[in-house]
Formats: structure tokens, sequence, C-alpha cells
């Protein structure tokens, strides 16, 4: 799982799970280039990254900006020298309840989170073709891509959109020379999903008692999935949504008592 000679570009990457990933990519032997809205001297823990892997390279960018997606691709291409490996990582879920939404939020949400990995992706792709070289295109999902979190209408449509996209792209971008997946995580603990989870225990607790392995995913634990999708060793899967929740997915009512008939006493 080395990705040493390769190029990638990681959007929504100055803190977080995009973060994670690039550093990951760093370490692999991969060369990075780093995105999203924030000026660079907002960034400290991009600056040491940068510091520590020279050949990489940080690119300010706001994908919700018309024009700004194959800006942000030329400049991270030419920095680079090429983009072997693309992960459409930046994404948001702050939304209005239901019944407040209004067209203006929908947009927001779906230009961040879904028209911007197609437009990244697109201005890639083109370059790509153009130099006749193939590659890889990561996305960032979720678990609310298939199942419903109160509060998250908008977020989780766009997850689903993001996981039609996984499957799409793998089928328009074959013949192209790439290959697709994304990542679709539970809960993973970082500074936009805190939910003030750190500071109520009692809240915490509840819901590491929903997770069948009890504990809240680092951002570690999900990086080593994207580096393994970049590398060879993945080079035949695509088209393919990995969930990383530990075990959410895979039960039923999960804080239902069971019965001593149930456990067998």
């Amino acid at each position: 799982m080395q990705l040493r000679g390769k190029t990638a570009l990681v959007t929504g990457s100055s803190q977080g799970i995009g973060l994670a990933v690039a550093r990951a990519f760093a370490e692999a032997g991969a060369r990075v280039a780093l995105t999203s809205e924030r000026p660079p001297a907002a960034c400290p823990e991009v600056r040491e990254l940068l510091a520590a892997h020279p050949g990489s390279t940080y690119v300010e960018a706001d994908l919700t900006r018309d024009g700004a997606a194959e800006e942000m691709v030329r400049l991270a291409w030419n920095a680079l020298g090429g983009v072997d490996v693309l992960v459409n990582n930046v994404g948001t879920f702050r939304e209005p309840p239901l019944l407040e939404l209004s067209k203006r939020d929908f947009d927001f949400v779906f230009t961040l989170n879904v028209w911007s990995a197609v437009a990244v992706t697109q201005a890639v792709v083109r370059r790509a073709v153009a130099a006749g070289r193939g590659g890889r295109v990561l996305f960032s999902s979720s678990l609310n891509g298939t199942r419903s979190e109160p509060g998250h209408t908008l977020y989780d449509a766009s997850k689903g959109a993001v996981n039609a996209l996984t499957r799409q792209f793998a089928v328009e971008l074959a013949p192209l020379g790439f290959t697709t997946a994304a990542v679709a995580p539970g809960l993973v603990e970082t500074q936009l999903t805190d939910f003030g989870l750190r500071s109520d225990p009692a809240a915490r607790q509840a819901v590491i008692e929903q997770i069948p392995i009890r504990r809240i995913a680092t951002v570690e634990d999900v990086a080593g999935w994207y580096v393994f999708l970049a590398s060879d060793a993945a080079r035949y899967a695509t088209g393919v949504v990995i969930p990383l929740d530990g075990g959410l997915d895979a039960q039923q009512m999960a804080v239902r008592p069971i019965t001593a008939n149930e456990r067998g006493g």
C-alpha cells in the first residue's frame, strides 16, 4: 500500500478527515496538493505537513464559486506535474431543520457536496486524457448516504448522490483509464462532528453505546482506507462504497434490551 511516485489532490484537507488523508498519503510517499477555502496563514497543521513533506503544496480555493474547480486543478496539476489520485472530500452537513429549508440551503449543500465533486473530477480527467494518462477518483461519502439521521435532510441526500456518482463515474470513466471508490464512515471525531460530545460525557456514552465496537472512529481509523484504495493493491476495485462504521449498519435497534429467553437463559 505504498504511494511512492504518485501525486494526489485532496479537496477540503485543511482539517479533519481530509487533512488525515493528505498526511497518510504523504507518509506513504505521495506528493499531495491540499486545499480549502482558508488562507494558508489560518492552517497551521497544513503548514506543518508541507514543512515535513516538501514535495507537497497547498491551494486556496472556495469550491462554491464558479470556475474555482478548474483553477484549483490547474494550480495543483502544475505544482505536482499531474494528478494520479483525486480525493473529493470537501463537504458540509450544516443545514436548518426540514420545515425551514430553502432552495438557497439546497443549492449551497449540493453545490459543495455534489457539484464540486463533478466539477473537480471533470477538470482532472480532462487534463489526464490530454496527457494520455489515467488515474483514480475517490470520494468521501458517509453512512448517512444509506441511513437517515434527524436534522440532516440535505446532507443525507447529498451523500446518497455521492454514492451514485461513485458508481456512475466507474462506468463513465473506465474507458478513459480511471477507477473510482468511496469511503463511507459512520461517526468520526473531528472538529466539525463534536456535537458537544467532548463536554457532555453522558451524551457521548449514549452515542458510543449505539456502536457495536463501542468507540467513535478517529480520523486515522479512516485515512488508511484511502491509502489502500489509492494504491496499486486496489487497482481492480471500482464503483465500490466502503462502509467504515464500527458495525452501525450491521445491527438493528441498538439500544433494545435483550431478554433472558433471547440470551438462552
